[in-house]
Parts: structure tokens; C-alpha cells; sequence
């Protein structure tokens, strides 16, 4: 079997763990597990998630690949965030690299000579990087980047996948406990389903508190802060 037969053996076990899992960072993991296992040369494997407002959420599958991430997001360089502006970035030795001044010297000082990272793409944009480290230099070779980028695919796919979900999964949580928001007040104020939520918008811009939040705490609580009135 070959690495690239061996991705695509584990595929189908990842296809049903994103089916049944709306944790993103899991589902990430067990591909970075893959990637350790699978990528020729690899040893350690980290990965950055982009959220929707950019901000980069970690996923490792052990320490040093933690440290190494966090080191490049504290100095402002390295292949990790090159990766999320080229397809993919490679260093076949750090202890002669000189495009990360900052992060290379301290990686090979943890003991990492080779760096293969990929981009994470799909067609809304980018969501995040796959890095793949490991302890010899001239340790990946074009195969490896080959197998790298079948991973790089398949968690690509699953970040978009889960991330959508979880949007839905938000949205209809939003509209079932603004619903309930309205129903309460329908009752408490003797008014109409469209007077209800003109009300929680009003006391949402009052209260500057996001309406999802006023409704949420009406639904709980029973408390309200009503807008003030032309009487008031």
C-alpha cells in the first residue's frame, strides 16, 4: 500500500467522524494523527483555524507542535503563517533557513530541522494551515508533499464542513429562543407577534445588547428592559 492508498484508506473513518462530530478542533485532530502517521517524515503536526472574524485557533497533537505554533504567532513569522498566503511552504533544513530569523533558530534549538506546511482552502477562501514537522533535515521529499496535500484536502473539507454547521446549528438556536422571546411577551403585553420583536429590537438598541442575548435572557429569566416611551 502505498502512502498516498494509505490516506485514502482512513478517509472513509473521517467522512463518518465529520458526519456525527460538530467539534471542529477534534475533527482536526484526528487528521493531524493522520498526518503523523501517513506523511512520510512527519513527527509532530499542528494546525491553524481561522474563525470568521480571522482570529487563529490552535489544534495539536502534542507539545512541541504547540510551542512551535505559538512561537511563530508570538514572533510574527514562519511557514505556518506563510502557508496561509502560499499553496504550500517548505524547509528542508531551519539551522540554514533565513526566511524566519526569529523563529528558525528557536525551532532548531526544540529539535526541528524540516518544516512542510500547506495552505487550508476551499472555495469560500482560506480557513486555515496544516504544518508538519519533524527532527532530520531533508526530511520531506515531493512524495511526502504529495500525501501532504491529500491531508491538507481532506482538512480543509472538514474545517469548512464543521464550521458551516455550526453557523446553521447558531442560527436556528437564535430564531428558536427569539421565538420564545416573543411568545413571552406576547403574553405579558397583550400585543402581536410583530409588535413582540419590534419591542426586543428596541430594547435590544436601548440596552446596546445584542438581540439574541435580550432574548435569551427573557427566555431564561423572565427579565426585561423595556425601551423607553414617548411618556417616559
Amino acid at each position: 500500500m502505498t502512502p498516498v492508498d494509505g490516506v485514502s484508506h482512513h478517509l472513509a473513518g473521517l467522512a463518518r467522524l465529520l458526519e456525527a462530530e460538530d467539534d471542529a478542533a477534534l475533527v482536526v485532530q484526528q487528521i493531524l494523527r493522520l498526518a503523523e502517521n501517513e506523511v512520510p517524515g512527519a513527527v509532530h503536526a499542528g494546525a491553524t483555524m481561522l474563525g470568521q472574524d480571522g482570529a487563529p485557533t490552535p489544534v495539536y497533537t502534542g507539545d512541541l507542535a504547540a510551542r512551535l505554533d505559538a512561537l511563530q504567532y508570538d514572533v510574527g513569522q514562519g511557514p505556518c503563517l506563510d502557508a496561509l498566503l502560499a499553496d504550500t511552504v517548505r524547509a528542508d533544513d531551519l539551522a540554514y533557513e533565513s526566511r524566519w530569523p526569529r523563529f528558525a533558530p528557536v525551532a532548531v534549538a526544540r529539535g526541528v530541522r524540516s518544516v512542510l506546511a500547506f495552505r487550508l482552502s476551499v472555495r469560500i477562501g482560506t480557513v486555515g494551515a496544516l504544518s508538519l514537522y519533524s527532527p532530520k533535515p531533508y526530511a520531506f521529499t515531493a512524495g511526502a508533499e504529495r500525501v501532504g496535500r491529500s491531508v491538507a484536502a481532506c482538512a480543509a473539507i472538514a474545517m469548512a464542513t464543521v464550521g458551516e454547521r455550526s453557523q446553521l446549528r447558531n442560527a436556528l438556536e437564535s430564531r428558536d429562543v427569539i421565538g420564545q422571546a416573543k411568545g413571552i411577551l406576547m403574553e405579558r403585553y397583550r400585543i402581536d407577534a410583530q409588535e413582540a420583536f419590534a419591542l426586543l429590537s428596541a430594547s435590544s438598541q436601548h440596552t446596546n445588547v445584542k438581540l439574541r442575548d435580550v432574548a435569551e435572557r427573557l427566555a431564561k429569566t423572565g427579565e426585561f428592559t423595556p425601551p423607553p416611551t414617548d411618556r417616559d
